[in-house]
């Protein structure tokens, strides 16, 4: 079933985890042939590429393919708000974003990340939608998914203000979004369970790691990674311990340069840091490394650079603070490279202790972590068994696997949300675009189901058929009475095979007529019937039955003809789905004369200024 998709995220970079799984989504929903939008803010990695006061004089938002993310962008009025920090906020969002849902025709929204105003836009946007909907206004529905990248508010990480901010944004605002979305996108069962606490319904949580995305590893796999060794002078035969990420203090990029400090003088262990900053504190790491004889820092890198360094690296190490997740720790994986961490969040459920890496007692643990990098180093058989495990377990998150197991789950609750659950699944199968159920009517064994294109007609419990007819297909209905005469036909047929005995007498052999009426005698010395009536049950009881029958199915209804095609029948206590197919009809007709007049009108504007442009020339 075709989608159109919108995912919000607060802007667009080339490094941020949670920007990136953003746009990989979109990419990827794209790549199901579905039309899927990235709508955010007019800020790339922190700066800004589109001034917004250009979008305050128009719609609020401009629509732009984007040449270097490769995907459709919708980048919407915004600004960056001052509490909390990091954070940006999208001007009058409900507005523009219905302005939006209405000219692109979305029926999937999902949004990213919290702390912003764009997933509680989303949500008071969905729940205005739904209300209006039950009340007889929106017949467009719209599913709404939420994915947060969840990481609790520690006090390790944040000052007591941010930190109980982060508490009352998660209590007052998150609980509702949580609440609202029709799914809640989690990376771990750590984050599905305080979601739960939170208000999430367990049914609505479904584990999506976004997932690694083969197409790199593809497109580079000729690559010579003795190239990029020889680019970055780092020489060949050496272990390299890689650090890929943002420069920052929650990813703790000084504690792995404390731990190369540790390993000094192992000749044969090269660090290399690789990530964006824009931070003092990224100078401080540059600065620091660039003093460093075994670290080389590179810098922020491309897919390529990026694919090379994954496979020319024998360990990962992160020792962060806080992670949600870990997505490039699930490339690494999917290299075949075991992982060194802090364990913390989500990094303890993707990299088990001992099988697809080494935990150490936490990001401040730099002796441990040397200690796991060396006993890799020196231990090749351990290095070999973490790396099956590592290679094996990030196999089964590939993103084109979790984004066909997102898209299935997502088809589910388009069907819920468009009423389409009235329809059997025969007939939901064929669909290529979602259709709204406008209302449904049942009688016994009959049921008919309208949406805003078409009727759906089905008879039966077991022996189900579903007759579909769209409403301009429908050139006149007739009211009609049906009357069973082959029942009666049929009650009749032992009276008339008797009334017709002389004639059976004449045409049938006499052995064959001795034979039947032996055994019509033996019946009736069975039954202890006389053969005279049993002649008269056979005779009287199917005509009895047949009339029975008959006075039962005789009924009045409505064929709906349709061109070119045969009628189909409907009971007459469907009457109000005459009535509401009549509706429909009118309409669209009003609509389609509306039209004509317009255009018309158009015309002779048209043609009157030709006329006065001409008489002018003269």
């Amino acid at each position: 079933m075709n989608k159109r998709i919108g995912v919000v995220m607060y802007q667009t970079s080339n490094s941020k985890g949670q920007e990136l799984v953003a746009q990989r989504m979109v990419r990827d929903f794209i790549s199901l042939g579905h039309k899927a939008y990235l709508i955010t803010s007019v800020y790339h990695d922190g700066i800004e590429v589109i001034p917004p006061e250009s979008l305050r004089k128009s719609k609020g938002y401009v629509f732009v393919e984007d040449a270097e993310l490769e995907i459709p962008i919708i980048r919407v009025d915004s600004y960056v708000v001052r509490w909390p920090r990091r954070r940006i906020s999208f001007r009058d969002f409900v507005q523009v974003l219905e302005r939006i849902v209405d000219e692109f025709k979305l029926n999937v929204l999902v949004t990213h990340s919290t702390l912003w105003n764009g997933p509680e836009d989303v949500a008071k946007f969905v729940a205005w939608r739904r209300c209006m909907r039950d009340l007889g206004g929106y017949k467009d529905p719209l599913v709404f998914c939420h994915m947060s990248h969840y990481q609790e508010p520690s006090q390790n990480r944040y000052s007591l203000a941010e930190r109980t901010f982060r508490m009352a944004w998660n209590k007052f605002s998150l609980s509702q979004i949580l609440k609202t979305a029709n799914l809640v996108l989690v990376v771990t069962p750590f984050e599905r369970n305080a979601n739960v606490k939170m208000g999430a319904d367990p049914k609505k949580c479904f584990l999506f790691q976004s997932g690694v995305d083969e197409e790199p590893f593809l497109r580079f796999a000729a690559s010579d990674v003795r190239d990029f060794l020889k680019r970055h002078r780092i020489p060949e035969g050496i272990k390299i311990v890689s650090y890929l990420g943002t420069l920052e203090e929650r990813k703790n990029t000084l504690g792995v340069l404390k731990i190369a400090g540790q390993l000094k003088e192992r000749s044969d262990v090269h660090f290399i840091v690789a990530g964006r900053g824009d931070s003092e504190y990224a100078d401080r790491v540059e600065e620091q490394a660039s003093r460093m004889r075994n670290v080389s820092y590179l810098g922020e890198i491309d897919d390529k650079e990026k694919t090379l360094l994954i496979r020319s690296t024998y360990v990962n190490i992160l020792m962060s603070h806080l992670e949600a997740l870990g997505l490039t720790q699930l490339e690494f994986m999917y290299a075949g490279v075991p992982i060194v961490t802090s364990g913390a969040g989500g990094q303890a459920w993707l990299v088990r202790n001992g099988r697809e890496g080494m935990h150490t007692q936490g990001p401040n643990d730099a002796e441990g972590a040397a200690k796991a990098i060396l006993s890799l180093v020196d231990d090749h058989e351990t290095w070999t068994k973490l790396s099956t495990n590592a290679r094996e377990k990030a196999r089964t998150f590939t993103s084109s696997k979790m984004i066909r197991e997102i898209d299935e789950t997502i088809t589910k609750e388009i069907i819920k949300e468009n009423g389409l659950e009235q329809l059997p699944a025969e007939a939901r199968r064929t669909f290529a675009e979602p259709e709204n159920v406008l209302k449904t009517w049942s009688a016994g064994s009959w049921g008919v189901v309208a949406t805003e294109r078409r009727l759906f007609i089905k008879k039966g419990r077991l022996s189900r058929k579903v007759a579909e007819i769209p409403y301009s297909k429908i050139s006149f209905i007739e009211h009609t009475r049906r009357y069973p005469w082959k029942i009666v036909l049929a009650g009749l047929l032992p009276a008339l095979t008797l009334l017709l005995e002389p004639l059976w007498r004449a045409i049938l052999k006499d052995t064959f007529i001795s034979t039947m009426e032996k055994m019509l005698v033996s019946v009736t010395k069975t039954i202890d019937l006389s053969t005279q009536t049993l002649t008269m049950l056979l005779v009287f009881v199917p005509v009895l039955m047949g009339l029975m029958i008959f006075a039962l199915q005789a009924r009045t209804g409505f064929n709906l003809h349709g061109l070119e095609t045969k009628p189909v029948y409907i009971p007459h206590k469907f009457g109000e789905v005459v009535t509401f197919i009549r509706n429909v009809q009118d309409t669209q007709q009003n609509t389609a004369d509306s039209v004509k007049a317009l255009e018309k009108t158009t015309d002779n504007h048209i043609q009157t200024r030709t006329e006065f442009n001409a008489e002018f020339s003269r």
